[in-house]
């Protein structure tokens, strides 16, 4: 009966019409993609999306209380995949990302996402919920001495991601991660040691290696973007010479307030942009649907979010809060910092745009994620 009444919620039922929504926008800006470009991607990404909508079904009804129990577990053999990557793993693009098993291959990293996410979602809910006969529950903000362990549920997969190198998936654990902890509540002092503490750790990541000299290029073209263009024989500015950002800037800016048109993108079809069906997707679609798009799609996303944190709001237990603050932070830190990239209003990090970039590991897990809020929706979070 509780399921039957938390499934009258409208606003579950608009942000699933949204979810569908984003993958219909993905299927048609991959079509365009594969129109200006020449190459292969609808097909494969409408197979990903339909597994994907299987997993965001099975999601939706598995037992919640299972996943409690199995967070760690999960957690554990993400590492574990993690490690086999780093050992064995298949190397593109001078990145060693993925494990192959015959035609198919797997990207643990898109796994970590969700496995940092349940694990510090079980952890919180052991201090917070109290068992019986156990200790008293924690209350108040958290203490930094008293953290160590969700920093070791954090530390683990983050450096395991960061060495493939993937500093774009890296950073976003860490910031799924922090967005867990402050929901929880953290003491002010210790708050301030850990936003110095992060603050130092990047130069001395720059300094000694922390961070690869590819990564520090896309730092200096952000920040410079003649840096590149420089020519050191002649001393002058090569024009010829044009950034992936830039190219992203200009297909963004020629679709000005109604766009192009469908399949009428001027860069796109010239092939000016670079990986227009993953990290850049949303070039293309600004190109041909303008800004009354663009604004559309954020939109969509917006109710995504703000239906997930409604979610967590409304949970009833511990573990249900974190699991929709966890997915929605997710959703929300992605779109931000690949929106943010393509804009040049931050660096490249190589970060895909959640639903609408092509890839099967991204499209499933982020699904898995969804039917995981959709569960706690129904069932009012409630183990």
């Amino acid at each position: 009966m509780r399921r039957h009444r938390a499934m009258g919620d409208r606003f579950s039922w608009i942000a699933v019409l949204a979810i569908v929504m984003l993958a219909g926008i993905s299927l048609l800006t991959q079509s365009n993609s594969d129109y200006y470009s020449g190459d292969d991607f609808y097909d494969k990404q409408v197979i990903w999306l339909l597994m994907g909508g299987i997993v965001f079904v099975v999601a939706t009804l598995v037992d919640l209380s299972l996943l409690l129990r199995g967070a760690y577990v999960f957690w554990g053999v993400v590492v574990l995949a993690l490690l086999a990557v780093a050992l064995f793993g298949t190397s593109v693009n001078n990145s060693q990302r993925w494990l192959r098993f015959g035609g198919l291959s797997l990207q643990p990293s898109e796994m970590a996402k969700l496995a940092v996410v349940m694990a510090l979602a079980r952890w919180f809910h052991d201090r917070r919920d109290r068992v019986p006969g156990g200790p008293l529950p924690h209350e108040g903000p958290y203490l930094l001495r008293q953290l160590w362990v969700p920093a070791l549920l954090v530390a683990v997969p983050f450096l395991l991601v960061l060495k493939q190198p993937d500093l774009g998936t890296s950073l976003l654990i860490a910031f799924v991660a922090v967005s867990i902890v402050l929901w929880e509540g953290v003491a002010k002092k210790s708050f301030a040691i850990l936003a110095v503490g992060g603050l130092l750790l990047v130069p001395v990541a720059w300094k000694y290696g922390g961070i690869h000299e590819y990564q520090k290029d896309r730092v200096r073209l952000w920040l410079n973007p003649d840096w590149f263009k420089f020519d050191a024989d002649t001393g002058v500015v090569a024009t010829a010479r044009n950034l992936q950002s830039e190219q992203a800037v200009w297909a963004i800016g020629s679709g000005e307030f109604w766009g192009q048109g469908s399949r009428m993108g001027a860069q796109s079809r010239l092939k000016h942009l670079p990986e227009m069906h993953t990290d850049m997707i949303v070039a293309t679609f600004a190109e041909e649907h303008g800004f009354i798009g663009c604004t559309a799609l954020l939109v969509l996303f917006w109710i995504v979010v703000l239906w997930g944190l409604r979610t967590a709001h409304d949970a009833r237990d511990r573990f249900c809060t974190l699991l929709a603050v966890g997915v929605s932070a997710i959703v929300g830190w992605q779109v931000f910092i690949n929106i943010g990239m393509v804009a040049g209003l931050l660096p490249i990090v190589g970060l895909p745009l959640p639903l609408l970039s092509y890839g099967g590991n991204a499209a499933i897990m982020i699904l898995a994620g969804l039917g995981l809020v959709l569960n706690v929706a129904f069932t009012r979070g409630r183990l």
